[in-house]
């Protein structure tokens, strides 16, 4: 069942009792105690013209043997997805129509269709301390609710930050990063070339790795490191690390973007095919490198290998190229590969076309442009491609 979040009916003052536990003991068996029962509700029509009205839920108060302070929680239900409404020391709770409307059609809510009559269940909760011991569910009610496109502030793709010695330790809007998969998700993936920084001053002999965090912000606010598969931002986590080597990187986080895990999929080489590089047969996958790499005992080796790994693009020269359509793909295989609008390659889209021949430059860019990313709620593929001439 998937919940919008977890609220905590924890830390509820009981005015006049010194320790909650012996409280406690004062309490009605549970099995003695009745559960609330959420009252019976018409149904909810929104629409333009009636989003500041008010919806008043109510239900029966749960008495459970002394006077405690008891958190009700309000929730709704729609096929296998669950949302908190409210959390409420009364016996009612009341919202605006906008409100309600924009947590049922939300994605992280309960993703109802917009502009749709459709029936949910809601049921409310009763607590008087952590975990399950005094925790009680009414049984459910069901009405139909006519929601409205939702008046929230637009979802836009979100950037998550690498750092780590094969960038320069610095998680500044240079990236790399990683991009949110889907609206408010959560998921992040994208494509990284995760080197040891062999040659540079952040080398660690000792092991040879690439050490790195994750960081939801350009710099180390809430950074988040440790066991890969349940990282952490709490106190200074350890460097996660990986050998050295091209992954297709998959991080998924709590809401809070306090916890997580990640996955690392080894990728064997980015490639183009297709017509204008020779045919489309795999001996045609015209492999390509990280641009930019500098050579062994370059004066200023450092700061071009970092200005490589932040930028995460690959490239490769096609001579004798005659034009015509091709694609970019992972694997020299189709099960992931790109195509569509340069600017903005889609995941299986169409061929591409090039009429430039000669020597052909083809570049993929893994990085995006975060600003304008950031900023555009349309949120078009972080990922794109360039042709050009080449020397």
């Amino acid at each position: 069942m998937k919940f919008l979040k977890y609220i905590t009916l924890a830390a509820i003052a009981f005015v006049g009792i010194a320790c909650q536990e012996d409280a406690k003991m004062q309490a009605k068996p549970i099995e003695e105690v009745a559960a609330p029962v959420l009252n019976t509700h018409s149904d909810i029509l929104i629409n333009a013209n009636n989003l500041n009205s008010e919806v008043t839920f109510s239900w029966s108060e749960v008495d459970y043997g002394y006077p405690a302070s008891v958190a009700y929680g309000l929730f709704a239900t729609y096929g296998d997805a669950t949302v908190q409404i409210a959390e409420s020391y009364t016996t009612s709770y009341t919202l605006t129509k906008e409100a309600l409307n924009n947590t049922l059609v939300s994605e992280k809510g309960l993703a109802l269709p917009e502009e749709t009559e459709t029936e949910i269940s809601m049921y409310v909760t009763a607590n008087i301390g952590t975990g399950d011991a005094y925790l009680l569910t009414s049984a459910p009610i069901t009405l139909k609710v006519t929601t409205v496109p939702s008046s929230s502030a637009p979802w836009v793709r979100r950037p998550l930050y690498i750092a780590g010695n094969f960038q320069g330790w610095a998680p500044d809007a240079q990236g790399p990063v990683l991009w949110e998969t889907a609206e408010w998700s959560d998921v992040y993936e994208g494509l990284v070339y995760l080197g040891a920084a062999e040659g540079t001053a952040n080398f660690i002999a000792e092991d040879g790795l690439c050490h790195f965090k994750f960081c939801p912000n350009p710099n180390w606010t809430g950074n988040l490191g440790g066991d890969p598969e349940n990282f952490t931002t709490e106190g200074d986590p350890a460097h996660i690390t990986a050998e050295e080597g091209l992954y297709w990187v998959k991080v998924t986080l709590n809401p809070e973007h306090t916890t997580g895990s990640v996955k690392l999929t080894p990728v064997q080489s980015i490639s183009v095919i297709g017509g204008a590089v020779g045919g489309w047969d795999t001996v045609n996958d015209l492999i390509m490198e990280l641009a930019g790499m500098p050579a062994t005992g370059d004066a200023d080796f450092d700061n071009k290998y970092y200005a490589a790994m932040r930028n995460q693009v690959w490239t490769a020269v096609m001579p004798g190229c005659a034009g015509g359509e091709f694609k970019y793909r992972l694997n020299q295989a189709w099960d992931t590969n790109w195509g569509g609008d340069l600017n903005h390659l889609t995941p299986g889209g169409d061929n591409i076309v090039t009429d430039l021949s000669g020597n052909v430059r083809f570049n993929i860019n893994f990085h995006g442009d975060i600003a304008a990313l950031a900023a555009d709620d349309t949120n078009p593929s972080p990922i794109s491609g360039s042709v050009e001439l080449a020397e």
